[in-house]
């Protein structure tokens, strides 16, 4: 029986999962050791607090919600993700499998169960997740993002504004001087918007070419004067200065059953009727001004 004992022992300190218990309160009550490697706290600093007391604040209080209703089901639960603060102050992301302690007639006890350390997989998820919602070349949110969130905002019941704007003279810049050249500049205006988002708290994406589109909470105060005067400043390439001009359409949504699709059509429209418009008004100007020539 000692051998055996010291056999399993051995197996729990030697196991590269930190094993834990905890009582009905969530405090623990045995820590192997394991947890000097994963929160930089001997077991003994671990006995008597909360798997809570080592996470930031917001991620405590998510935790403790989810935990919670799975304590007052007294049902297990596996891979639950976790953020938690080392001794030393950096960030370690934890995935948490539990089984609940129960007694003879049902009342719990506690839970036992396992950590492990999956920050590094967890780093590489998160820049996946990045990259495949966001553009490459400016680092904006790209179509797929910019329907996710305008979805979101119409679930909540929000009318947000919703901006549709491409570059006027773009294309002339692209094939006189190159496509790297027309990166360049794209990705100038994609850090401007970007500024112009973070300062106004709106949400700018490039669904792709020289198209961009901002969404705009209710209140913002961002007109569109300010939007064309951020993108109007000159831009500086190897091959000397541009300037690009930009035309916008703005929509919001219609009532509450309107879709991401018809609410982004209506922008896209009021965009191609602002460049007509334009259009038409530069030839009014050149033909006025020829009459006024030929006179």
């Amino acid at each position: 029986m000692r051998a055996e004992l010291a056999r399993l022992r051995e197996m729990l300190e030697q196991n590269s999962d930190w094993i834990w218990e905890v009582d009905a309160q969530g405090r623990y009550t045995y820590a192997s050791r394991q947890c000097i490697a994963l929160l930089g706290r001997e077991p003994e600093e671990v006995l008597g607090c909360t798997p809570f007391d080592f996470m930031p604040p917001d991620e405590a209080e998510r935790i403790g919600r989810i935990f919670g209703a799975i304590a007052a089901e007294r049902r297990p639960f596996a891979q639950l993700l976790n953020r938690n603060l080392r001794k030393d102050g950096s960030l370690v992301v934890l995935e948490t499998s539990g089984v609940p302690l129960l007694d003879r007639d049902g009342t719990l006890l506690g839970y036992r169960g396992i950590d492990r350390d999956v920050t590094e997989r967890e780093s590489v998820n998160e820049r996946l997740r990045h990259i495949a919602r966001h553009d490459d070349l400016t680092g904006l949110p790209n179509r797929m993002y910019l329907r996710e969130h305008l979805a979101g905002r119409l679930a909540a019941g929000q009318r947000p504004g919703v901006i549709s704007l491409d570059l006027d003279g773009f294309k002339p810049i692209n094939d006189r001087l190159g496509h790297p050249a027309g990166d360049c500049v794209l990705t100038e205006i994609g850090r401007r918007l970007a500024d112009l988002a973070a300062e106004h708290s709106v949400f700018a994406a490039r669904p792709g070419g020289d198209e961009f589109v901002l969404i705009l909470p209710e209140s913002a105060a961002l007109s569109s004067v300010a939007v064309r005067a951020a993108l109007a400043a000159p831009i500086a390439l190897a091959a000397g200065t541009v300037r690009v001009s930009a035309s916008l359409g703005l929509a919001r949504p219609e009532g509450p059953h309107d879709t991401v699709d018809a609410v982004l059509a209506r922008a896209d429209r009021a965009l191609y009727d602002a460049k007509e418009a334009a259009k038409n008004g530069a030839i009014e100007a050149a033909r006025q001004t020829s009459v006024s020539g030929d006179g």
